[in-house]
């Protein structure tokens, strides 16, 4: 069995007269204070997968999950008879979704946490996103309340009080759910060769890749229907992170540095704004913090959260990957302090100019699998699978 969980030097701003003249074009955004999540467990390893508009946070450890609210951790407990668990996402009620396993079992049970009780719902998979209606979505091999599916194929679904439904039709290719909506617009990825999809209504959308690749894969997507995610070559090292819109396509984000060998968009917020990684190295677990950086898109610009923390609130941290942004600009993931991984969470403290950034990837406008995940959001959920948990 294996258990992969991932659902990573500050540099100071300081804020002149003269940098600001000197800059020709300047963008409001905020700066952030840092709350270290990590430092909350007592433990070297944590990382913050998802967070709703109350700024409640889905948490795993090494060892544990947990459910943080207002300066208070609470932990999450498996399902009877289960001793290892994970937790990817979590609504505005408060719900957390996960999945845990027995060190016996060879398949994941989905639950629903909330106030304090864990409920099985009765699936067997990994589950990646909740929505405020409870719906939840993921990926699964079959079993529990499922016929099993021939290996190695996989179905995406969708759970809502005590029913399943498959998403695709198609049971003989790779189908994977990532993100949910309040209107129920479901994105994932599916295919041999991986490709990001839109399911609206029953209605499956390719949606392509950026010109000349050949991968695509789509992880969140908010209620006006723009979906966040990365395109690339093979999915291995070479890619983009997105922003796809029914009226524009897939757009190119690009990357942090043009010496980054890939991106990715893991979370958006009803703004547009969206977060997640840029870097060279693709050890997603790296608590030296080299070779990664969390980033935040907004107003057609790429930043480097790292550039965005309050000189006051610097605390060590390199923040090397985003995972989710809540409506009120509130960022969670993880990040690199003292030699260990902590979960993080940035809150907004004050809106200032900052010189827009020149060492990214200008941003390209386009019309319009599954490797380059493998700690973040891909989880193969074959039988040799545990929990693997999203960013």
């Amino acid at each position: 069995m294996v258990l992969l969980k991932w659902k990573s030097c500050i540099t100071a701003i300081t804020f002149t007269a003269i940098s600001l003249a000197a800059s020709k074009s300047a963008l409001a955004v905020s700066l952030y204070s840092v709350t270290d999540l990590g430092n909350l467990t007592g433990e070297a390893y944590s990382y913050a997968t998802d967070i709703n508009d109350s700024g409640e946070v889905a948490i795993n450890s090494l060892d544990s999950s947990f459910f943080y609210s207002n300066g208070s951790l609470q932990k999450i407990s498996p399902l009877p008879g289960d001793n290892v668990l994970a937790v990817s996402g979590i609504n505005n009620l408060g719900q957390v979704v996960g999945n845990s396993i027995s060190k016996t079992d060879s398949d994941n049970n989905v639950f629903i946490y909330s106030g304090g009780t864990t409920r099985n719902t009765g699936l067997k998979g990994i589950p990646y996103a909740i929505n405020d209606s409870g719906e939840v979505v993921g990926g699964t091999n079959g079993g529990g309340i499922f016929p099993k599916l021939t290996f190695p194929y996989g179905a995406a679904f969708l759970y809502k009080n005590g029913t399943t439904t498959i998403i695709n039709s198609n049971l003989n290719e790779n189908y994977v759910a990532y993100g949910i909506n309040n209107l129920s617009q479901v994105v994932g990825i599916f295919g041999s060769s991986g490709r990001a999809f839109l399911s609206n209504n029953g209605i499956i959308t390719n949606l392509g890749t950026l010109p000349g690749d050949r991968y695509s894969q789509a992880n969140d997507i908010n209620d006006s229907g723009q979906v966040v995610g990365s395109s690339g070559l093979t999915g291995v090292n070479d890619t983009r992170a997105f922003l796809y819109s029914s009226s524009t396509g897939l757009q190119d984000l690009g990357r942090l540095s043009p010496t980054d060998l890939f991106s990715t968009g893991l979370g958006i917020n009803n703004l547009g704004q969206v977060v997640g990684f840029s870097g060279t190295n693709n050890n997603f677990f790296a608590a030296d913090g080299n070779g990664l950086r969390a980033f935040l898109y907004s107003d057609n610009t790429l930043y480097d959260l790292n550039d965005l923390i309050a000189p006051s609130s610097e605390g060590g941290f390199t923040l090397t990957a985003a995972s989710a942004i809540n409506n009120n600009g509130q960022i969670v993931g993880r990040g690199a302090v003292n030699g260990e991984l902590h979960a993080f969470l940035l809150t907004p403290i004050s809106s200032v100019s900052v010189a827009e950034p020149t060492s990214g990837i200008p941003i390209l406008s386009f019309g319009a699998g599954v490797i380059l995940f493998a700690a973040f959001k891909r989880k193969p959920h074959s039988k040799s699978a545990a929990i693997q948990q999203r960013s």
